[in-house]
């Protein structure tokens, strides 16, 4: 089916001019690129990594060798020809659900959702969805597709004399009574898990917080006590006390407010953005920002990036306390 742009119609009834909203299930645009699926692991030595910046706010259908659908589990970075790569996180809906809104979640430097979106899914007759993406803030991130099993060919289950599709554990039978997706385990009662909950393909792990850690149980979360375990928490140093222990960042870095992660200074003004790097901590690499033009400057000692809120693609978000 080719894609199609536009998804109102008008209507000219005498004088007056109504629109008509079009199905998103017959009114969309396909993603096909066998980079996008989860399988395609990044090679940079083939190509920079891909970003979906041409992405903004239409309906979607994966097919082709992007896919079936958007994965809902975690998909580890480097993948889907991107550095961050975009998964559901969230079950896909009945078709009687009509349009639905997930959160879409990018993962990258091992967190599986560092960034996150709302996009809208909808369940198509015929068993496939389509998905109203919104364009991400920053590159590199990209909707990724995956293939799901199919009964008749690898469902790790069995076909009944009914031919009804029996699903492997972890995973449920689509609307199409023939795919089997992932099941989302924690969205019922959060996977039992403490605090953080992540999907994987047809599992669940749980994760704790900065500054702890998972007990033995592998759902509930106790403070580190020192240095021994796990480091502290600490991305860089951790030095033990009589009191406990702190963690310490190296010169040209400061620690964030979770007082475990060391991060660069950035000093915000009303008009700009300024951040100044060691330029040992830089060494040979060349610093700029998602646009390109937007590079850091030498001064011997540090790299300077001074950029205006209005360049270098800067989103500003505004947040009142």
């Amino acid at each position: 089916m080719p894609p199609f742009l536009l998804l109102t119609c008008l209507f000219i009834t005498g004088t007056s001019v109504s629109p008509v909203a079009l199905d998103p299930c017959s009114a969309y645009i396909s993603l096909n690129e066998p980079w996008r699926n989860t399988d395609h692991q990044l090679d940079e030595s083939q190509g920079p990594p891909l970003c979906d910046n041409h992405v903004n706010g239409e309906w979607y259908h994966f097919t082709g060798m992007a896919g079936d659908a958007m994965p809902t589990f975690c998909i580890p970075e480097n993948h889907c020809g991107t550095h961050a790569p975009v998964w559901l996180n969230g079950s896909h809906p009945l078709e009687s659900d009509g349009i639905v809104q997930r959160q879409a979640c990018a993962s990258f430097n091992g967190n599986c959702c560092l960034w996150n979106t709302t996009v809208e899914v909808k369940a198509c007759p015929g068993g496939y969805y389509v998905y109203r993406l919104t364009k991400p803030s920053v590159c590199f991130h990209v909707y990724c597709g995956h293939f799901y099993d199919i009964c008749d060919e690898d469902c790790h289950g069995s076909c009944s004399d009914t031919s009804e599709c029996t699903c492997a554990p972890g995973t449920v039978l689509g609307p199409d009574r023939q795919t089997c997706f992932d099941e989302n385990e924690c969205e019922q009662n959060n996977g039992g898990c403490s605090e953080i909950c992540v999907n994987l393909k047809n599992s669940y792990r749980c994760e704790c917080g900065v500054g702890r850690v998972l007990r033995s149980d592998g759902k509930t979360c106790e403070d580190i006590e020192g240095c021994h375990n796990n480091n502290g928490g600490c991305s860089h140093s951790c030095l033990g006390s009589e009191k406990g222990y702190q963690c310490e960042c190296p010169r040209g870095l400061v620690l964030s407010e979770d007082n475990h992660t060391c991060q660069v200074p950035v000093l915000c003004k009303s008009n700009a953005i300024e951040v100044n790097i060691p330029r040992e901590l830089v060494g040979g690499l060349e610093l700029f920002l998602t646009n390109t033009s937007c590079r850091g400057v030498s001064n011997g000692t540090h790299v300077n990036i001074l950029f205006s809120l209005k360049t270098c693609g800067t989103v500003v978000d505004l947040r009142f306390r």
